[in-house]
């Protein structure tokens, strides 16, 4: 399950107090036990304490260091107390652009996340990180270089908004690296450098890590413990939940709707007429013409959802005319007048093939009588409609007839 890591001012209350919770369990095990290697203290050593971890710094190893620092920790959260901490991800602090209110997150200020920090509002925020991300190329340049490496150590996210932050910006416990974790901004912090490495991976096709076997101290008792197992948030079980701002700032723009992908055409076939009466008729005497679709029960039969184009009716555009068609099993019998028709379709076994009628409706504007011309009958007064019968053609109000040369009109039934 891949969950999402949200900025901190986006969680609701409920979500803050679940986030809350999941660290003040973990603090109660320090307290009973300092040595609990699942308390929040023993998880604060792994950054602050030589002898436990410490954290990586200086070389191509920071990034996923700490990557790997906030998945073991998250996972302590989410176990703490289920299934109310489940769902528990670190959020993190967008710090790239200020707040609306106060120098950091109203949450950091509530029992629980709040420590001594650096208030004054006059610290600047670094004005190059968003630089970095967009147009840093080099992959060196941005994490960091190989350990050892004679060319360089710190990449320029480390050297330069990291080492800013801690101890200008932040301050307090974050200022010194035996103690910033202690903070629990620290996590929240750490989780939007994590996300800024995300980003920058996106933006360069994820590139392999430079050390992909080298070991991750502090955590070499855990199934992952290598740089490689921490190059891609998604398979560690969470992703970012950008804000409107980070879309913006990144120039993340929402994937286009897909278009709708075109059914195939499974087989191409000629209507057969049901009955040998004709379609003319079919039409005066039931009112309606039923033709058989023998290859659509083949391919029901093999489990596919078949669906029926008619195409070629042609359709007249003079009087008015209500054209119903369905589509059905052939053994669901259908009465001979169109009210059954509905009810006949309600009856049918779950599983059949039946759809709702497909109706095209036209209408004429009314037209005065006209005089009888030879060779016709008299116009037949309907009250509100003046229609004229012939020798081949019904029409009235329903319109439940159709020109002769019309291959499906009337209430045309598929039986297949």
């Amino acid at each position: 399950m891949v969950r999402s890591r949200r900025d901190i001012n986006s969680l609701s209350p409920t979500e803050l107090s679940d986030y809350i919770h999941a660290i003040d369990i973990l603090r109660v095990r320090s307290t009973a036990d300092p040595d609990d290697v699942n308390g929040y203290d023993f998880q604060a050593a792994l950054h602050n304490d030589g002898s436990v971890g410490p954290c990586e710094h200086g070389s191509d190893l920071f990034l996923p260091w700490h990557r790997a620092h906030l998945h073991y920790f998250e996972k302590l959260l989410q176990a703490a107390d289920p299934p109310r901490t489940a769902d528990v991800t670190v959020p993190y602090w967008d710090w790239i652009h200020a707040q609306a209110t106060g120098k950091f997150p109203a949450a950091f200020s509530q029992p629980g996340l709040d420590s001594d920090r650096n208030e004054n509002l006059s610290t600047p925020l670094p004005a190059n990180t968003l630089d970095i991300v967009l147009h840093e190329s080099n992959q060196a340049e941005f994490g960091g270089y190989v350990k050892g490496s004679p060319v360089g150590n710190k990449g320029r996210l480390e050297r330069g908004p990291h080492d800013y932050m801690h101890p200008n910006f932040i301050g307090g416990l974050m200022s010194n690296p035996t103690t910033a974790a202690m903070d629990p901004i620290y996590f929240s912090f750490h989780s939007f450098i994590d996300l800024l490495w995300a980003e920058w991976q996106r933006r360069h096709a994820m590139p392999a890590p430079t050390s992909p076997q080298s070991k991750l101290r502090g955590f070499l008792t855990q199934p992952r413990h290598k740089v490689a197992d921490f190059a891609d948030t998604p398979a560690l079980g969470y992703r970012y939940e950008y804000t409107d701002r980070l879309n913006a700032a990144f120039d993340v723009h929402a994937p286009p709707t897909p278009l709708p992908v075109p059914l195939p055409i499974l087989e191409t076939v000629p209507l057969t007429p049901v009955s040998d009466a004709g379609l003319v008729t079919e039409l005066r005497e039931k009112e309606r013409v039923q033709f058989g679709v023998a290859a659509a029960a083949s391919h029901a039969a093999q489990g596919r959802r078949v669906g029926l184009l008619l195409e070629g009716v042609k359709i007249p555009l003079t009087g008015s005319y209500v054209l119903r068609a369905f589509f059905h099993p052939v053994d669901i019998p259908l009465p001979a007048r169109r009210r059954g028709v509905r009810e006949a379709l309600r009856r049918r076994v779950p599983g059949d093939v039946a759809g709702p009628p497909a109706q095209r409706r036209h209408r004429t504007p009314r037209t005065r009588p006209q005089p009888p011309r030879d060779g016709h009958a008299r116009p037949l007064d309907r009250g509100h409609r003046t229609l004229r019968r012939d020798d081949r053609t019904r029409r009235h109000g329903r319109s439940r007839g159709a020109p002769a040369d019309a291959p499906v009109h009337g209430l045309p039934h598929a039986a297949g």
